[in-house]
């Protein structure tokens, strides 16, 4: 009993440290951006400052700028949650009304958020002249306008053009996409028609802005014509009494053309390698593998160039000097970028070469030429030469030209070696908190200790009885009052009177000398007069000595019939049942109402705890399973996060939406979605190897995992494991405990079993708390952008410290006002923006 005592409070010290965790509140911060960074003389911009995290504690004003006026001002109050906090935003949206065309620089802005004095980054705005609607009071239903960034650029060099097209509420209908052809440009891809669009005020009348963002090239120097952008729309022109459209007429406005003028790529001091990309570009990646072949081996080439331009135009430099050893293969491309206008982004470069000689010692130095346009200047990429060891006989057959074609058709595709989706949902459950938050499991874990505790109290009530003679002595003579009166309905009907009055007056004798604290065969008539003080009533005196009177005439008139006799036993229940009154007895012992207390509590608790799952998930799981195999993985990947987000979760769905992101290109989101897969499934070998799958791709590095170096074999289990697998030994624990007060008799041969129940307990709460540091302690990113630069601080203009790639696995150290800093595996840090990576498990 004593080594439990101490070890008790042990446990529960251990448990409460363990399962106590602290939320820390994120970092405030205040931001201003515009909706659109060019618009056209007339028009209005709007400019936005957000505060999140904390509220504004003084008004917001925005600096006076010559040649902008500032119109209304709205707020509002939002509030989202991340994935693993909940964030309030608020938003103050202020009109800006040009008074000429120009550039414009609002500078910073100083704004007040809980007590901390923040400042917002600046902001540009470019009017520009465009074509204005007809004559004030004569407004068009619907016009077009063409906006460019600059009108002097470079033969070859992208820029973005928007086809900026208004019209009224009144002739929405039927919308197309605009027309714009030159043959002196390279027009990029028209993008669809987006779901909504924005309100404007151009010279009082409000609009609808449909902006469609195109990438256009220049082929050639000159003064070049660019436009008109035509525009097909169906306007209502008439509607009936409740609104609906009741005739219509199509329009199709036009823009006015847009003058450039094309200066050629100089042709002085031009590097040997230049073939033409015009833009600002860096080498991300320059990677070989294998370096220790034998003559014509294959070897793979890996190269990744990322910057903004003309990407569809970019090619390997071909110096044939250089690659004279080598055999040569037709490379495989891809391009990934999340710019809808597809000027910034990463281009990929996948060659495959065989060495044709022994005396070959390393692969080439990479070398690429380009031209700035902004800095006017050419620039030369380089790479030093990796070195290669070629053995003199071959150990594979060279490849053939199919291989070439094969990883062109990869790099349209993800790789097909991955599990296939699974069919059925399984088990679903509510997304929710883990086992430890949940009120209903929490108490469902204080069954044992509330049996423990009415144990113990049950004990302490026997042991209080075996050290209570008198408390012992109450209860034995109220056993033999009930036994006894049961013998005298017997003996009446025998009518045997001398047993009959012998046994009243033992029962009488009995009683009084329990209420007296005499002996019982010291009790006689004569006692009634002590009894008196003791608190008994004046017609349970006279009763009682009625009975003591009719058991001392027995001897002198012993002849009774049965009828007498039973006559005679109602008076004696009535007098001992108002001896038992004389005194209060002792209060009952509350285990049975601790236990139905206790009941009560944890049926409340469970129902409360109690979730349901959504009877539309299977269905919708269906659906989704149905676009993956047509081939419709974006869509899919969609559906699957639609359902994910409603609340059902269950390891196939993030199974699946792994999967899906996979297919479509998205290697970060695919590996955060396994992650949330393996949290649910932990053994599952289809999420194993889709996982190992995804971590063995090129580039990606070692995966920096949280929770304790020496510790993380934990993570074999998950945190809701670990819960379960502690609280059973606890439980178990104190069911021994209970058992042990039950039956004092098995502690002696238990103590082996208490202590070592006692150490599980203690062990399954450390690796319970070792699980909530890993799960919760320090959070889990990873990158869902091609590439991510790494910096020395939370800026754009700090120096980068290192570059990682979609699906790298990082650790999140701290926050500053959208960046992260983040470390890989190797404990290397840097600062990213936050929308370049996901939080994963």
């Amino acid at each position: 009993m004593k080594p439990c005592r101490r070890i008790l409070p042990v446990v529960l010290f251990v448990a409460a440290w363990m399962l106590t965790a602290a939320s820390a509140q994120a970092q405030a911060k205040f931001e201003a951006t515009l909706d659109r960074d060019t618009i056209s003389l007339g028009e209005s911009a709007t400019l936005t400052l957000t505060a999140e995290n904390g509220s504004l504690q003084s008004d917001v004003n925005p600096p006076p700028v010559q040649g902008l006026q500032y119109g209304s001002v709205s707020s509002q109050q939002q509030w989202f949650y991340n994935g693993s906090q909940m964030t309030a935003r608020h938003i103050f949206s202020v009109e800006i009304h040009p008074a000429r065309e120009g550039t414009f620089t609002i500078p910073a802005i100083t704004a007040t958020v809980d007590g901390r004095h923040l400042s917002s980054k600046p902001v540009t705005l470019k009017v520009v002249k465009g074509n204005p609607p007809a004559a004030p009071g004569q407004n068009e239903a619907a016009f077009v306008r063409l906006s460019a960034p600059t009108n002097t650029l470079y033969a070859g060099q992208v820029i973005p053009l928007d086809i900026q097209c208004y019209c009224q509420a009144a002739a929405l209908g039927r919308v197309d996409q605009p027309q714009l052809s030159s043959d002196a440009f390279i027009i990029g891809i028209v993008p669809d028609v987006p779901k909504s669009a924005p309100q404007v005020n151009v010279n009082g009348t409000i609009y609808y802005l449909i902006n469609f963002r195109v990438p256009v090239t220049p082929t050639r120097a000159g003064d070049l014509t660019l436009g008109p952008a035509t525009w097909a729309l169906t306007v209502v022109t008439r509607r009936d009494i409740f609104g609906n459209p009741f005739a219509t007429a199509p329009v199709n406005p036009s823009s006015d053309t847009l003058q450039f003028h094309i200066l050629p790529i100089p042709t002085n001091n031009v590097p040997p390698g230049f073939n033409g990309a015009v833009g600002q570009f860096s080498l991300a990646q320059f990677e070989a593998g294998p370096t220790s072949v034998a003559v014509g081996d294959p070897i793979t080439l890996k190269i990744r160039i990322t910057g903004k331009g003309a990407f569809d135009a970019l090619t390997l430099p071909n110096d044939e000097t250089a690659w004279r050893d080598f055999k040569t293969y037709p490379p495989s491309k891809k391009f990934d970028s999340t710019d809808p206008a597809q000027i910034e982004g990463s281009k990929y470069f996948e060659q495959v070469v065989t060495p044709q000689n022994a005396a070959i010692k390393e692969i080439p130095p990479f070398v690429f030429s380009y031209f700035d346009p902004e800095k006017c200047a050419f620039r030369t990429l380089t790479h030093a030469a990796i070195p290669l060891h070629v053995l003199p006989v071959a150990a594979t057959p060279p490849p053939s030209v199919a291989i070439a074609s094969a990883a062109a058709g990869s790099a349209q595709a993800p790789a097909q070696e991955i599990v296939n989706i699974k069919v059925r949902l399984g088990s679903v459950a509510m997304a929710g908190p883990p086992l430890w938050q949940r009120p209903g499991f929490l108490a469902w874990q204080a069954l044992a200790p509330l049996a423990w505790i009415c144990a113990l109290l049950w004990r302490r009530q026997k042991d209080r009885l075996a050290n209570n003679p008198r408390l012992r002595r109450r209860r034995e003579v109220a056993r033999l009052v009930q036994q006894g009166l049961g013998e005298l309905s017997a003996l009446a009907a025998a009518n045997d009177a001398e047993a009959f009055y012998a046994a009243v007056f033992r029962l009488l004798q009995e009683q009084l000398g329990e209420r007296l604290d005499l002996a019982a065969s010291a009790i006689t008539e004569a006692v009634l007069e002590q009894a008196r003080d003791s608190g008994l009533s004046g017609p349970t005196e006279a009763l009682l000595r009625e009975l003591f009177h009719a058991c001392n005439q027995f001897r002198y008139t012993p002849e009774h019939t049965a009828q007498e006799l039973a006559s005679l036993i109602p008076k004696v229940k009535t007098a001992l049942h108002d001896l038992q009154r004389m005194t209060p007895p002792a209060a009952a012992p509350a285990v049975k109402n601790i236990l139905q207390g206790a009941g009560l509590l944890v049926l409340l608790l469970a129902a409360a705890g109690a979730r349901a799952a959504d009877a539309d998930a299977s269905a919708q799981f269906d659906l989704a399973n149905k676009l993956y195999e047509e081939g419709q993985y974006a869509s899919s990947a969609a559906a699957y996060e639609k359902l994910a987000q409603t609340g059902p979760a269950a390891a196939a769905l993030y199974f699946n939406l792994g999967n899906a992101w996979f297919k479509s290109g998205q290697l970060g989101r695919a590996i955060c979605a396994w992650r949330r897969a393996q949290e649910l499934a932990p053994r599952d070998p289809d999420v194993r190897a889709n996982l190992q799958f995804a971590r063995n791709q090129a580039g990606l590095g070692a995966p920096a995992l949280a929770g304790v170096p020496w510790a993380r074999w934990t993570g074999r289990l998950t945190v809701n494991e670990w819960t379960v697998l502690s609280s059973l030994a606890v439980a178990f624990l104190f069911i021994l405990l209970t058992v042990r007060q039950v039956r004092p008799a098995l502690k002696k041969s238990s103590n082996g079993l208490a202590w070592t129940l006692a150490a599980a307990s203690v062990c399954g709460l450390t690796c319970l708390g070792l699980g909530l540091d890993a799960r919760y302690g320090t959070q889990s990113s990873v990158v869902i952008v091609p590439e991510s630069v790494l910096r020395l601080g939370p800026d754009d203009k700090a120096a980068s410290v290192f570059t990682v790639h979609d699906g790298a696995e990082l650790l999140v150290t701290d926050r500053s006002q959208g960046w992260l800093e983040v470390s890989d595996a190797a404990k290397h840090k840097g600062w990213l923006p936050q929308t370049e990576v996901v939080f994963a498990p």
